[in-house]
């Protein structure tokens, strides 16, 4: 009986995480940037376990798209109780060829999309009571991968991002996590 929005929700882990919050009976907004006809197929695949799923597109490290996103949420379900912060980008690079604009492209869309995306659920989550956010780090959250610094700093980001968003929003019944697998 909860509602979910998931971003980068239309295929990888984003996808899985969006089945199998329909599986425990969550409705899903499945959010994508670029992959309309995957997120048409997860949001297909959950309404076939009869629960309501729609595809949402937004690009998460843009305020417009995210304010945008949140509100098509807003006109399906009366409350937000999980957003799965799971969008991310990567680019396989050494520190030395990385060029700005690549660099630019992964912390929007992992670190300031998962800040945008944090911020606006909490809003809405603080004016029905609570909710839970999941932040999707990984191994790179406290080690350094070489070739990946941009990833790296963006999930290291997250986890503080997550820590500092834990403290404050605790006292609204707000619950954030970060996976780091």
């Amino acid at each position: 009986g909860k509602v979910a929005l998931v971003t980068g929700a239309g295929r990888g882990i984003g996808r899985g995480i969006a089945l199998a919050l329909a599986r425990e009976g969550a409705d899903v907004a499945v959010n994508y940037n670029s992959d309309k006809a995957g997120a048409e197929s997860t949001a297909a695949e959950i309404a076939a376990m009869g629960r309501v799923a729609f595809p949402v597109q937004a690009n998460v490290g843009a305020a417009a798209d995210v304010d945008r996103m949140f509100a098509a949420v807003a006109e399906r379900f009366p409350r937000l109780d999980i957003l799965v912060n799971n969008a991310g980008v990567q680019t396989w690079k050494t520190l030395i060829e990385l060029e700005e604009a690549e660099w630019d492209r992964v912390i929007d869309t992992n670190l300031k999309g998962c800040f945008l995306c944090t911020q606006r659920a909490a809003r809405k989550m603080i004016e029905t009571g609570g909710g839970s956010i999941i932040n999707i780090g990984s191994g790179s959250n406290k080690m350094p991968f070489p070739n990946l610094v941009d990833y790296t700093s963006s999930k290291g980001g997250i986890e503080m991002l997550t820590r500092v968003a834990g403290v404050e929003l605790g006292a609204h019944r707000i619950r954030v996590n970060c996976v780091a697998p």
